[in-house]
């Protein structure tokens, strides 16, 4: 059977992303959702803001994010579902536009460093869940690897 985002507790998706956010030390994260014909990607109600100097304009940073739709391939989200792999992004307010979509709205909340990962079930992305920081961060394939082993417990 199947497994669908209906089938998945609100509490265990922001659950998720606390765990994720304070494993990693990242400030932010976001989950965005295949829409139901499963041809663009959707930013979800679920998020996740670790408390603190960056949260007013973390809030803000959501906010400004909620009427992005993202086609496949498209932005760091539309890559990672595309290519089922994560990404790392330096210092995504310094990126173009057609690279990162959120370039500006980052630049304007002082959002750094970003990075998604997608969770896939039965060889299907379920969703992409990405998260920030509000300093530079250089990649790290561990930060990587706590993130996905996080969601292997869906």
């Amino acid at each position: 059977m199947e497994k669908s985002i209906r089938q998945i507790p609100v509490t265990h998706l922001e659950d998720t992303l606390s765990k994720i956010c304070k494993l990693t030390d990242f400030h932010y994260g976001e989950i965005w959702l295949p829409n139901r014909e499963n041809n663009l990607l959707e930013l979800s109600p679920y998020y996740h803001i670790v408390g603190g100097n960056y949260q007013d304009n973390l809030e803000k940073f959501h906010l400004c994010s909620q009427d992005f739709i993202i086609s496949e391939g498209e932005g760091l989200p539309g890559r990672v579902w595309l290519y089922k792999q994560p990404e790392w992004i330096l210092n995504v307010s310094v990126e173009s536009e057609g690279y990162f979509l959120r370039n500006q709205i980052a630049k304007a909340f002082g959002v750094i460093t970003g990075f998604a990962i997608p969770m896939i079930i039965e060889e299907k992305v379920l969703m992409i869940l990405a998260f920030f920081a509000c300093d530079i961060r250089s990649y790290s394939s561990d930060i990587l690897a706590l993130a996905m082993d996080a969601t292997i417990h869906f």
